[in-house]
């Protein structure tokens, strides 16, 4: 039952009020001194306790305080409990000012708890040490053409940011894992500040050559194009004079690189260089092959480039294999490949090691070429892993029946959990590795669990992630690189420095297209397929124009895995296919013949004429008798002469060897990733000369939206507006786009418990 009464409790008198000073005052006293000092309190000052005179006048004056804070009750002290503890609990959160205050709190002898806190900053962060290098009259020599002479001591190290050359003239160094002789060869490095920076080690007095790269200008043009180019390397702030400028600077400090930029060095852990001397070791009697798997931004590629640069270098003199000097890749990372272009998977031959990230060789060259690629048509196995499985295991026959003497580095994906674990343990049982390297030790435990299951006949080793890094480019950014550079870059004849690769510095637009006929019998392809997704035929024009398609060659009719009984001739005319003892004009006529008879069963026809290969069932093109050539851009489609046009850096050489075969050409679509960046390439261009650009890439682009920030679109606003581009929309000042206009995401978990 409710009662009105009050209960009389039987408390101690309160302590007396005490301000802020006094009782700071008294707790500092209190831990210095084992009878505290008498403090004289009042409502709103505090005197100072007595001390010895020491000759000096002493102020009378009260010292005011700036807020009025009234302490509450104050319970005892406990033996763990700090001054600043207890006064925190004990001090009110009112900050009104004290009434009559004229005093200054800088003016008092005991600073208050806001002092106190303010007192405490961060320092900033204090200039990194990158090169011990120490450069004098005798050590560095700067000649006439831009070279630069270097004699480097025991122990010395050298990081460097941008592009250049270097020629070992006597001694060796270490770089990106490779080891380097005295040789005549020219070794092209491209260091960015977007990846950590390689760093030349020498274990021995070692000399050295500096070389300007003669195409990094054609590489940093494409900063015109696009803004994710621009600010990586040691550019000038005043564009007129970088045509003067070195393509490289050597960083003595982390002060020494360009500003607002996070700037850091290749790190090998110790556990890594004594795997990858393991692995050397054991290659030099027999070819091993490794597989490096692990999570997301683990240091998957940076150790695979690591281990397949020593590789190459790192092979004795008196080793058998040293006459058979390479290393076989196998890239199944489609969302992040390193030598290959992203939506694909390939095998690939490293002749000579490799320095610089994947958008600075996207295409094969004097240090790698393609042996067999893929194309998924997508960045993720999750699309269709079963050809996915079917594609890595046809690339692994043509490594052990061309390539199998060279010692092999399988790169994965980052893709850990669910089905992708299952990919993984599925990879490890078909392709029966040397060895399995799991690039992390905090797990997750079932991952490497599975991974150890799969491994009984196969070594397992486990190694520690590489260190973050700040990075001022996400992997989308990056993806959308590698892919700009790719359809930018061209072969111009020869290079006395032996780098063939440049680079366009104008915009696709400004590229005559290729013309390629859809219709007629004489017609450049056989078909469009579309994977994953079956756009209707009379959305397909709409479907595949702007967009990127995978080029790819078919070598057998039997890439389209369809029985030949619904294909309209006999079983035996596909064995006849596969005779390779008639001559090739025979075996052209008849695959032709074949493909003529599979048309009619297999092709039907858009409203604007295009062929397209019905794919209802899901069906791909078989990697067994297929295979991809690269990537093509449809710029347009002219319907009335039915003539779609194509970009692509494929060229008619490469067209002409599958045709002569009898073979023919076939475009994939897929879930390539829009290539936003070639339709503000003409915007970009022409608002360079028009509107300074003083935005700073490092900061807008952290959104992760691809670089297409509002903060980009203001670069290309004003005398550019009244152009028409198709697929684009400008943003101006605060103008956000409306509800809905993102790309939606289908959710994959509405059966779940709880959805």
């Amino acid at each position: 039952m409710a009662t009105n009464k009050r209960r009389k409790l039987d408390i101690s008198e309160p302590p007396k009020t005490m301000s802020a000073f006094a009782l700071r005052k008294k707790l500092l006293s209190q831990q210095t001194t084992p009878t505290p000092p008498r403090l004289t309190t009042t409502d709103d000052a505090v005197s100072t306790p007595s001390t010895p005179d020491t000759g000096v006048p002493r102020s009378r004056t009260p010292i005011k305080s700036r807020r009025d804070v009234q302490p509450t009750l104050s319970p005892e002290i406990g033996p763990n409990d700090t001054p600043k503890d207890s006064i925190r609990a004990n001090l009110s959160t009112e900050n009104a000012p004290a009434p009559g205050s004229t005093g200054d709190l800088a003016k008092s002898t005991s600073p208050s708890i806001t002092d106190d806190e303010v007192l405490v900053k961060p320092l900033q962060a204090l200039p990194v040490q990158l090169s011990n290098f120490k450069p004098t009259k005798a050590n560095h020599q700067r000649r006439k053409d831009g070279r630069i002479v270097l004699k480097l001591s025991d122990g010395e190290r050298l990081v460097i940011l941008g592009s250049y050359g270097m020629r070992v003239t006597s001694g060796k160094i270490t770089i990106n894992g490779a080891i380097l002789g005295n040789s005549d060869k020219v070794h092209w490095v491209d260091a960015p500040h977007c990846h950590a920076l390689p760093v030349i080690r020498c274990s021995d007095t070692a000399s050295l050559e500096l070389h300007p790269n003669p195409t990094a200008t054609d590489l940093r043009s494409l900063g015109r194009l696009s803004p994710q180019f621009r600010r990586l390397w040691n550019e000038s702030s005043d564009e007129k004079t970088n045509a003067n400028d070195s393509t490289f600077q050597i960083l003595y400090t982390s002060a020494d690189g360009p500003k607002r930029t996070m700037l850091q060095d290749l790190v090998s852990p110790p556990e890594w260089n004594r795997e990858i001397a393991k692995f050397v070791s054991a290659s030099n009697s027999k070819p091993c092959s490794i597989m490096v798997t692990g999570p997301k931004s683990s240091g998957k590629s940076t150790f695979g480039k690591i281990l397949a640069n020593r590789l190459i270098t790192g092979q004795p003199n008196g080793s058998k294999h040293r006459a058979h000097r390479g290393v076989a890749i196998l890239d199944f990372d489609p969302g992040q490949p390193e030598y290959c272009v992203a939506g694909q998977i390939a095998l690939v031959f490293l002749s000579e090691p490799v320095f610089g990230p994947s958008f600075c060789h996207p295409l094969p060259g004097p240090e790698f070429r393609i042996i067999r690629s893929h194309a998924l048509a997508a960045i993720t196995p999750a699309s269709d892993p079963e050809l996915y499985l079917e594609a890595a295991m046809d690339l692994m026959t043509h490594y052990r029946n061309a390539l199998g003497r060279y010692p092999l580095v399988i790169n994965t994906p980052g893709w850990i959990q669910g089905t992708g674990l299952d990919l993984l343990t599925s990879l490890i049982d078909n392709l029966r590795p040397t060895e399995v390297v799991y690039m992390s030790e905090s797990g997750p435990n079932e991952v490497v669990e599975a991974l150890r299951e799969s491994c009984k006949a196969t070594g397992f080793s486990t190694l520690p992630s590489q260190a973050s890094q700040f990075t001022s480019r996400t992997a989308a950014h990056l993806r959308s690189m590698q892919t700009m550079s790719y359809f930018h870059a061209e072969y111009r004849g020869t290079n006395t420095g032996g780098n063939l690769l440049h680079w366009n510095p104008k915009p696709l637009t400004t590229v005559p297209p290729w013309q390629v006929n859809y219709k007629g019998p004489s017609r450049g392809i056989f078909g469009v397929m579309c994977y994953d997704y079956r756009a209707p035929l009379n959305l397909l024009a709409d479907t595949i124009n702007g967009t990127i398609l995978a080029v790819v060659a078919v070598e057998s009719i039997k890439a389209f895995r369809y029985p030949t009984e619904s294909a309209g001739f006999p079983s035996d005319a596909t064995a006849d296919l596969m005779d390779v003892d008639g001559n090739d004009s025979e075996l052209q006529a008849s695959t032709s013949s074949s493909f003529s008879r599979l048309e009619s069963g297999i092709i039907t026809t858009t409203p604007e004429g295009i062929p397209f290969i019905d794919t209802t069932n899901g069906t791909t093109l078989d990697p067994k008798y297929s295979h991809s050539l690269g990537l093509s851009l449809v710029r347009g489609i002219d319907v009335e002469n039915g003539v779609i046009q194509l970009l692509t850096p494929l060229s008619a050489d490469e067209i002409e060897d599958v045709t002569s075969k009898g073979g023919e050409i076939v475009l994939v679509s897929g879930k390539f990733d829009p290539p936003s960046w070639a339709y503000t390439e003409e915007l970009y261009y022409r608002s360079h000369s028009e509107v300074d650009d003083g935005t700073d890439l490092d900061e807008s682009m952290e959104d992760g939206n691809n670089g297409d920030s509002d903060v980009e679109n203001d670069n290309i606003a004003g005398p550019t507006d009244a152009i028409p581009v198709p697929w684009i929309e400008v943003l101006h000042g605060n103008q956000k786009r409306g509800a809905g206009s993102k790309v939606w995401r289908v959710r994959r978990d509405l059966g779940r418990a709880g959805k």
